[in-house]
């Protein structure tokens, strides 16, 4: 019997499926993708140039503002050290101080008004406690001012400003205790001894008296002290000034304790 499933020959290859024959991509079909490679590379590189461009310009432009809103500041206080080593004028010294303490209020009024609106840091009363500072002896008459001044490093005070040697400037507003007690020490022949607490609206604003005390030494044989006292509630806004006033600062008692001015916010 001839067995008729066995032979030399290989068997017939397996014919391939429909559809499962893919010609492999040709030369022509790798160019785009390379483009498309090529593009993102150089768009990555034009992206990142520029943003270090811009944060060139942005910071150099932040340098250039810093330096610009400081500048003005850095002037004035470049001009305060000269006015310490005196080669400012005294008129030129004192208007750039009153800047300053101006340009201090109004932060201090800002960080206060902010304090206010977000209920952040303790709110301080305002208040001040003057110290007299006797007048430079010397001075003709006509050029003495009848308004006393204080001694700023010796005086206490607390969101009030000082102005001008004399005047005490208001920040905030309300009701405030004011008094003020002046010793005299010395009689007039002619006009009687007596203090007044002034106050007007501003650096311009007219002056006027706000309260009035007197007091008596007889005749100029009495060596006695007197003291005019006052003192009162009233209503402050803010750049009200006070100031006081009296008949001859010469004839003032300036020993320690003996003549004060102050206010305290109630």
């Amino acid at each position: 019997m001839i067995n008729t499933y066995q032979t030399s020959m290989p068997p017939p290859p397996i014919p391939p499926r429909l559809g499962s024959v893919m010609s492999a991509p040709g030369p022509g079909h790798s160019k785009p993708l390379l483009k498309f490679l090529i593009g993102m590379i150089v768009l990555q590189m034009v992206l990142l140039l520029g943003g270090f461009a811009y944060l060139y310009h942005t910071d150099n432009k932040y340098h250039e503002d810093l330096e610009r809103k400081y500048l003005d500041d850095m002037i004035v206080l470049k001009r305060l050290e000269e006015c310490e080593k005196d080669i400012q004028s005294v008129l030129d010294c004192k208007t750039l101080v009153e800047k300053y303490k101006s340009i201090l209020a109004k932060v201090s009024q800002k960080e206060g008004r902010a304090a206010k609106l977000t209920g952040g840091g303790p709110s301080y009363g305002a208040m001040a406690r003057m110290i007299v500072k006797q007048p430079v002896s010397g001075a003709p008459p006509s050029k003495r001012s009848k308004y006393l001044e204080w001694n700023i490093g010796h005086s206490v005070r607390r969101n009030v400003q000082y102005y001008m040697s004399s005047w005490l400037k208001v920040l905030q507003p309300g009701d405030y205790n004011i008094y003020s007690q002046v010793a005299f020490s010395k009689w007039h022949p002619k006009t009687p001894l007596a203090s007044r607490v002034k106050l007007r609206k501003g650096e311009t604003g007219e002056e006027k008296d706000l309260m009035t005390a007197y007091c008596s030494l007889g005749d100029q044989d009495h060596t006695d002290v007197c003291t005019a006292f006052q003192g009162g509630v009233f209503s402050l806004e803010p750049d009200d000034q006070l100031s006081v006033w009296v008949t001859d600062p010469s004839l003032v008692n300036y020993e320690e304790g003996t003549t004060t001015f102050g206010l305290y916010k109630l």
